[in-house]
């Protein structure tokens, strides 16, 4: 992988740069955050997946072997924390608490149009959700990385450790599984 910021960043934190971590977090706070969202549906638990998430990427920092695959390494390791919390969560009944539309769960649109075109958006939006969750795991975790995280077909590929062939024929299949979903919701 090519030299990028983030490979200096992690080279310079595993010089002791305190910094660079902050900088590092800054960075992909952001795209942890939404990637928990995505998982948990609710944005406290989502904070509190992100920051464990970092929290361990900074305790296991000597484990990753190529600074340049950061990027990969650090969303390996949160889908491995993602995949678990929801466990964990669907085992105490939280999602059965929470409504679907709540507008707190992640994927808010917004607009400067008139109130009819907002409300038909956020319909769209509830169902886009509501399909997406009722996803098989695998399928909502490839949409999830290349669809809503907007990550490339090479990133993908590092982060689940498959070929960009396999991600392309299961990105494939999980979106004819979306559409179908969305199908019979409409």
């Amino acid at each position: 992988m090519p030299y990028t910021e983030t490979t200096e960043l992690v080279r310079a934190l595993r010089q002791g740069d305190q910094q660079a971590f902050n900088r590092l977090v800054m960075l992909y706070q952001e795209k942890i955050y939404n990637l928990a969202l995505g998982y948990v549906k609710q944005e406290d638990e989502a904070k509190d997946l992100a920051q464990d998430i970092f929290i361990t990427v900074f305790r296991q920092l000597d484990k990753l072997r190529d600074d340049s695959s950061f990027a990969a390494w650090l969303y390996q390791i949160a889908l491995n924390h993602c995949r678990n919390r929801y466990k964990k969560l669907s085992r105490r009944g939280f999602f059965k608490s929470q409504p679907v539309d709540d507008p707190e769960s992640g994927f808010t649109l917004t607009s400067d149009s008139n109130p009819e075109i907002d409300l038909e958006r956020q319909r769209t939006n509830h169902m886009v959700r509501q399909a997406i969750t009722a996803l098989p795991p695998a399928e909502k975790e490839i949409i999830l990385l290349r669809d809503i995280q907007d990550l490339s077909y090479d990133e993908v590929s590092a982060i689940l450790d498959i070929p960009i062939g396999t991600v392309k024929s299961k990105l494939n299949r999980a979106r004819m599984s979306l559409k179908k979903r969305l199908t019979k919701l409409m």
